[in-house]
């Protein structure tokens, strides 16, 4: 876990993602570091474009559940959230867990995490607010969250689409070990298959998605010292069915050489940086992978109208 203030050991974490990547014979930039504070910001404003289903339809499902919720966990204690953004859904469980005493948010942007956990003390001055800056590989707790506290692990957005199944797997093993015995897991999950819709979802026509895009170039440039010609490179999403996912690309307009870290990165025209999978797992499918994790479903909340998207919660096995 880093600290906030170790901004030397991200860089050089982010340095060498980008290089092995773009090593790779499908060059590739993982998509955690999509998440400094603009593209924290930019990813915000995605959410309110109105192509993007995943995040007005969570809502909505969200603030209809929550009662039921607090009759389903009636002494929840704590709120875990890995890659937790603006915190802007959780704040509905905040307002209406009534024994809630601890709020736990991590995520990899140092600067959007301080930001949001100061505003949350100031609204919800009775819960300790506890962030912490690192990625969804931790399972380390602070102290102050006890063993015998009962834990909600909460993963909005349909965030486990982008991973794969092997990591997905993963990392809702680590759910697992982070809820503890008397655990439990709130997930967003897209089961959405709508070739139109999630085109458009994630080809928003303000462009947002695609300065989210590019500003990992931008990012790249400014931390690692690369010159990435923005100007030569364009934004590109695309589904693939035969994996039931959408794809994002940053794609080069014409043959060129990127520099970092005096290592030379040739492109040819049309050749891609792969930016990130987001999977739309069939219920089914999704639900067998929690079952291997060692999470059993409790229910779940599907939207009936608009799409496939689903609220499922697991509790401990």
């Amino acid at each position: 876990m880093n600290s906030v203030s170790d901004f030397d050991q991200v860089r050089q974490a982010f340095m060498t993602d980008v290089i092995t990547g773009l090593h790779q014979a499908q060059k590739t930039i993982p998509c955690k570091w999509f998440y400094d504070e603009t593209g924290s910001a930019l990813f915000e404003d995605i959410t309110k474009t109105p192509e993007y289903y995943p995040t007005r339809v969570e809502t909505a499902l969200l603030g209809s559940i929550t009662p039921a919720l607090s009759e389903i966990i009636p002494n929840l204690g704590a709120i875990i959230e890995p890659g937790s953004g603006a915190s802007i859904k959780t704040r509905l469980l905040l307002e209406t867990q009534p024994n809630l005493t601890t709020y736990l948010p991590i995520d990899i942007s140092a600067e959007f995490l301080n930001t949001t956990a100061e505003r949350l003390r100031l609204d919800f001055p009775d819960i300790d607010i506890w962030p912490m800056v690192g990625d969804f590989s931790t399972t380390f707790l602070p102290d102050q969250i006890g063993a015998d506290i009962e834990k909600l692990v909460f993963f909005p957005g349909s965030t486990i689409g982008n991973f794969n199944p092997d990591e997905a797997l993963g990392l809702l093993r680590n759910f697992h070990a982070l809820a503890g015995q008397r655990g439990w897991l709130l997930i967003g999950v897209d089961t959405t298959q709508d070739a139109d819709q999630l085109h458009a979802a994630y080809n928003d026509k303000a462009g947002i998605t695609a300065r989210f895009n590019k500003n990992l170039l931008v990012r790249a440039n400014r931390e690692l010292d690369a010159d990435f010609d923005l100007t030569q490179f364009r934004h590109d999403a695309r589904y693939n069915p035969s994996e039931s996912r959408i794809e994002m690309h940053l794609v080069s307009a014409c043959e060129q050489q990127v520099t970092i870290d005096d290592e030379r990165f040739d492109f040819v025209a049309g050749e891609s940086i792969f930016t990130e999978s987001c999977h739309k797992y069939a219920r089914d499918r999704f639900l067998a992978m929690a079952a291997t994790s060692g999470w059993q479903l409790e229910q779940l909340w599907q939207d009936p109208v608009e799409s496939g998207f689903t609220l499922m919660l697991f509790r401990s096995r």
